[in-house]
């Protein structure tokens, strides 16, 4: 196969992949998702693959072999991750064995062949791949399409070794390789995938220790296998940070009502008790304490991954200190911080809950006064709202 066929094979699978896209997606619109999408954790998206098919090696003079004589068995064993539905990584061994020919006898062919010159060393390959989903960079992320196509460019170090020894010792070469591939997945379960992986290598000439002829070597190979997908399998579309400022600006007005309301409550109270008091010709009578604003529970939400305050939110917060807060001296207030679980790790939720509850006190603490304050970190949490991941990235004053 040469490096002409193997790009027109990836053109082909391409408007193959459109195609499938436009079957399984026609009824089912709502259920396609397309980006930004939210970022997963370090664990999520990780896939382990194991396969076996052929190797075909193409070097000098291969051509006089038979096409059946020159295939050799191969496997695969990998560990990968997708970023995002469309970008993934992969490590992975790729074997076992290469056949070739060479029209000359030379003991130092990897290894001694027959006299026709055949052939025979054990291939090795650990290579790194950086893989492209078009299935879902074309049609969107659908966690339930059943066949996916993804390309990929990969390099890494070849080696192979002699089965038997050449003048007391096995003949051994290594070197630098590149190789593109097409992964094809076909969803079968879940989590559980079949896969489909035919990929071209370029090595050095020397590999198979023959210098003669041209300058580089292919390396073409076709293995079917299945590929496990650990939890969690799926991704999730990002939403754009909530603007609070027009809700903080009703709390604020509402705010203000409340104290005008409880002015003029104030004013009446005392009017009654003096009539009252007027009424029992100077009797003592029982005047009620002053009115207090009750406060109701006050939120500061925040950005994904951040614990910065604006402006606005500083001076919403020392709204609600001086009208609430100062008010009610003898409560106490709780404050709890939190971060949203369904992104991040717990660590950095851990570190992002308290950060956003040290920004909250810190304008808290500029205002002066003294209050009853009991502060907690939730960390990550969902018990804010368990639909609007949003929500959870807040701190609470009630």
């Amino acid at each position: 196969m040469t490096m002409k066929k193997f790009f027109l094979t990836v053109a082909i699978c391409a408007v193959a992949a459109a195609s499938v896209n436009a079957q399984v997606i026609k009824g089912a619109e709502a259920q396609t998702l397309r980006g930004p999408y939210e970022t997963n954790r370090l664990f999520d998206n990780v896939f382990i693959g194991a396969a076996g098919g052929v190797n075909y090696y193409q070097g000098e003079n291969d051509k006089q072999l038979d096409f059946s004589k020159r295939l050799a068995p191969a496997v695969q064993g990998y560990i990968g991750k997708w970023i995002t539905p469309s970008v993934g990584i992969r490590l992975g061994y790729y074997g076992i064995k290469a056949k070739g020919y060479n029209a000359v006898a030379n003991p130092y062919i990897v290894p001694v062949g027959a006299a026709n010159g055949d052939q025979k060393m054990n291939q090795n390959y650990i290579r790194g791949d950086i893989m492209w989903n078009i299935s879902n960079a074309i049609g969107g992320y659908r966690s339930d399409r059943f066949w996916d196509i993804a390309p990929y460019l990969g390099a890494g170090v070849m080696w192979n070794k002699t089965t038997k020894k050449i003048g007391g010792k096995y003949h051994k070469d290594t070197e630098l390789a590149v190789t593109a591939g097409i992964y094809n997945m076909f969803r079968i379960a879940k989590s559980l995938d079949i896969t489909l992986d035919v990929n071209q290598s370029v090595v050095n000439q020397r590999y198979d220790s023959d210098t003669r002829g041209h300058r580089r070597e292919f390396i073409a190979s076709a293995a079917l296998g299945l590929a496990y997908q650990f939890k969690n399998r799926e991704f999730s579309r990002a939403h754009a940070p909530v603007d609070v400022t027009p809700y903080n600006n009703k709390i604020k007005d509402l705010n203000k009502l409340l104290n005008d309301a409880n002015e003029l409550n104030k004013k009446l109270q005392k009017d009654l008790d003096d009539e009252k008091a007027k009424k029992k010709g100077g009797e003592t009578v029982y005047v009620p304490g002053e009115t207090k604003t009750v406060p109701s529970p006050f939120a500061v939400y925040f950005p994904l991954g951040k614990s910065t305050l604006t402006d606005a939110q500083k001076n919403s917060i020392k709204y609600f200190v001086e009208t609430a807060m100062a008010t009610n001296k003898d409560r106490t207030f709780e404050i709890c911080g939190a971060a949203d679980s369904a992104t991040g790790s717990a660590k950095t939720n851990e570190r992002l809950g308290q950060a956003r509850l040290d920004a909250v006190l810190n304008v808290i603490k500029s205002c002066g006064g003294t209050y009853k304050i009991s502060d907690k970190n939730l960390g990550g949490t969902d018990q804010f709202s368990k639909t609007d991941k949003t929500l959870n990235r807040v701190v609470v004053i009630k």
